[in-house]
């Protein structure tokens, strides 16, 4: 899906002939392409990070200090590929993560999201309530 709606880099592709959202179109593709969407931004009290399956083997978001505890946040996929577009199961920070989001306050702490994708949907996985 990420490939058809952002996969052209110029106006008469990924964005449709216009691009009148002052990139807000592309902050978003780059947050799906590494497997992270957020529905509330950070209007929310405890924002969250949804889980969606990355383009990605590995993506490091270097955090700024000024900003974050973290020095870096990495998101690694097991697995990767067009077929396998299913989340199988996910550990953050080496455990287990039943849910399909986290926090921004995890992520600002730095740390590792590994995903391990399958090419059927795992309806076991994603739907704690931690």
């Amino acid at each position: 899906m990420n490939e058809q709606a952002y996969g052209g880099t110029t106006p008469d592709k990924g964005y449709g002939g216009h691009d009148e959202d002052q990139g807000q179109m592309g902050g978003v593709s780059a947050l799906m392409s590494m497997g992270l969407f957020s529905l509330k931004g950070t209007t929310d009290i405890n924002p969250i990070y949804e889980i969606t399956s990355p383009v990605f083997n590995e993506v490091k978001i270097k955090l700024d200090s000024n900003y974050y505890s973290g020095k870096t946040f990495t998101i690694k996929t097991n697995n990767n590929s067009v077929e396998n577009c299913y989340i199988q199961r996910a550990e953050l920070n080496g455990k287990p993560l039943n849910n399909f989001w986290f926090t921004h306050e995890e992520f600002a702490k730095g740390g590792e999201l590994e995903l391990w994708l399958g090419s059927k949907p795992n309806k076991n996985w994603g739907i704690g309530r931690e």
